[in-house]
């Protein structure tokens, strides 16, 4: 009779990884986790996906997250780790549960202070730990002793806080023996709320809203903290007006008469910023107002007429509440909403419909770029752009329904957009990711098309060809030798990543017609990856980006 295999403290990870629902694991190998990828492939519930780099890998595993809940991806000790700290800094900003597993050197090295390889050679291995205690919301040195307890520790709290985990775990832990798992860890996890808390917010909600005119304001952290549901019934509850930030379209019914457009601050549509700053009272949900989401904070907002569901309180006024989960502090608002009768702030005509598509057999415009790919986007498409002229250019657009969008506007890291479409595709293989990046944005993370096609992901990439960073060109230097790149053959890149005939096809698109043809061949050539290079003059911008700008050059200062 065989000798039963040993269940070590890898197998019990990956396990209750899987059973985040995670069927995938990013990263790349190095010598002190390869022993412990054996038990990735070993699980029947896992993939392992290998990456070009670290960095890529942390995208990769956030744009995943996004789609799943949850992600994780695996590095080697030091020069892994902190190539990927950047991904995961994005992830800590944006509210994406990423678990990053650290291999380690060996327990003898670490308690004898051996200067090895990938460390600082000055036998201190505690230095990455605590950069990474910066970016994540739990982190843990893994022993044989505390492996169960704290590996069901980082992921419960990444579950909750809905934000990343940091493990470390050596060779010789990894194999170390330990019991399986017991129950399921994603069904384990549940948020407190303080009844007596969420007793006194509803009360104070109630009186806060009694009569006043209210706006309400959507944003991303909803669909962080599994709110959009429970939003959107609020929403359907009451007959008040509501708005998004300028990058959370589709976070809400955007066909209701009473949505009233994104919101942006001293750039919003006038319909639109009357909607949100004249209201006597605010209820926002799940928002930031960050620069970016607010013009460089020219919102002319007072916190005292705020009402705010956050992810773990709810603000009435000045007044916190807490803890109190989302999911709960929904339903209590909804019932005081009712019983206060707040009233609708009054709306304004909207504005006449902007100006007419320039000659279609003429030079692309950027105004006319964006409004083509936001009418265009299939319902099954995952739209994923970096923070360039392309998110300026989608920014408050409509989405055809059913369509998922994702974007990187806190953090703003360029590059971000092209791994972290693979790692939606591979989330959501149901649909298709279609990336829009410039030039610039995608030289820096380019290496992963070639994952792309190992994996046969098949996205749509629309390449902004124009010359180099035109955000930055717009904000200073519109003639600066630093806001230049070299520009790539891009229509041999595919080929170069490991492209064939039978798996890419590249498009090219320098008028409206031909974009509106490239992408119509493109939703159609569903078994290739199809790269459309879109050439736009260099120094054009999108309305939204030029108005962005002159509104941030002011430089007014933050409101306290």
């Amino acid at each position: 009779m065989s000798t039963p295999t040993p269940y070590t403290v890898a197998d019990y990870l990956f396990d209750r990884i899987a059973q985040t629902g995670v069927s995938d694991i990013f990263g790349v190998p190095g010598d002190f986790n390869l022993t412990f990828l054996d038990n990735i492939l070993d699980n029947p519930a896992l993939r392992w996906v290998g990456n070009n780099n670290e960095l890529n890998a942390g995208y990769a595993a956030d744009g995943y997250a996004r789609l799943r809940g949850f992600a994780a991806m695996v590095t080697t000790f030091g020069v892994g780790e902190l190539s990927a700290i950047n991904a995961t800094g994005g992830s800590y900003a944006e509210n994406v549960p990423v678990l990053h597993i650290v291999g380690a050197p060996v327990r003898f090295s670490q308690d004898n202070h051996l200067k090895v390889h990938h460390t600082l050679a000055d036998g201190n291995y505690r230095h990455f730990y605590e950069m990474a205690s910066h970016v994540t919301c739990a982190q843990a040195w893994l022993t044989p002793d505390n492996a169960a307890s704290e590996i069901d520790r980082v992921i419960r709290t990444m579950l909750i806080e809905s934000r990343p985990g940091y493990l470390v775990l050596s060779p010789d832990v990894a194999a170390a023996r330990i019991g399986q798992p017991v129950g399921n860890i994603r069904e384990d996890v549940s948020e407190f709320t303080a009844r007596n808390q969420l007793a006194a917010f509803e009360e104070a909600a109630t009186e806060f809203l009694k009569g006043k005119k209210t706006t309400i304001v959507a944003d991303r952290l909803i669909e962080r903290y599994h709110a959009k549901q429970a939003t959107g019934e609020f929403i359907a509850s009451c007959d008040l007006p509501y708005a998004t930030l300028p990058w959370s379209i589709g976070v809400v019914d955007n066909d209701s008469p009473r949505y009233v457009g994104a919101y942006w601050a001293s750039v919003s549509p006038e319909r639109t910023r009357a909607a949100v700053e004249d209201a006597e009272r605010l209820i926002t949900i799940g928002v930031l107002f960050t620069d970016t989401a607010t013009a460089g904070f020219t919102a002319d907002i007072e916190e005292a007429d705020i009402l705010a569901v956050d992810p773990h309180s709810a603000r009435v006024g000045h007044t916190i509440y807490g803890p109190i989960a989302m999911a709960d502090a929904l339903p209590a608002l909804t019932r005081a909403v009712a019983a206060a009768q707040p009233q609708p702030q009054p709306l304004k005509q909207s504005e006449p419909a902007e100006a007419a598509e320039s000659n279609p057999d003429e030079q692309l415009r950027q105004d006319d770029l964006w409004e083509i790919i936001t009418t265009w986007l299939p319902t099954d498409a995952t739209l994923v752009a970096d923070l360039g002229t392309s998110m300026f250019g989608l920014a408050g657009k409509p989405l055809p329904k059913g369509t998922e969008s994702m974007g990187q506007p806190v953090w703003a890291s360029i590059g971000f957009a092209l791994p972290a479409s693979l790692g939606a595709s591979l989330a959501a293989p149901e649909r298709r990711s279609v990336l829009v990046s410039g030039d610039g944005a995608a030289q820096l993370t380019v290496q992963e098309i070639s994952t792309m096609l190992r994996e046969k992901t098949n996205p749509i990439m629309v390449i902004i060809n124009n010359e180099g960073y035109t955000v930055e060109r717009a904000i200073h230097g519109p003639e600066a030798p630093y806001n230049d790149i070299t520009t790539y053959h891009w229509d041999l890149v595919p080929a170069a990543m490991g492209g064939t005939e039978e798996t890419t096809l590249v498009l090219k698109a320098r008028t409206p017609n031909e974009l509106k043809q490239a992408l119509a061949t493109a939703d159609a050539t569903r078994d290739k990856l199809v790269m459309v290079e879109v050439i736009m003059d260099r120094d054009d911008i999108p309305t939204t980006l030029k108005n962005f700008a002159a509104s941030v050059a002011k430089k007014p200062q933050p409101k306290n």
